[in-house]
């Protein structure tokens, strides 16, 4: 599964990552097991202000998920 991150998402686990799932997960569980390999990462994942997106379209955290899928993990912005 490709996995892609965006703003202080990516400065901090990299663009891209692809993930091994055998079997279909969760947007959830998927956090999960990223926070799981990248502790650092684990406050701003927590964070339900990062959304989810799959397929062009805001998903929540019980949207399921298999290996074919692109999921995005989009982190708040700020501006001024």
């Amino acid at each position: 599964m490709k996995v892609i991150f965006y703003g202080r998402l990516a400065s901090m686990l990299g663009r891209e990552l692809d993930l091994a799932v055998d079997e279909p997960c969760t947007v959830g569980e998927l956090r999960e097991r990223i926070m799981d390999s990248f502790p650092a990462a684990a406050q701003m994942l927590e964070d339900k202000r990062v959304r989810a997106c799959v397929g062009g379209e805001l998903v929540s955290d019980d949207h399921r998920v298999g290996a074919a899928d692109e999921v995005e993990f989009l982190a708040p912005v700020s501006g001024g």
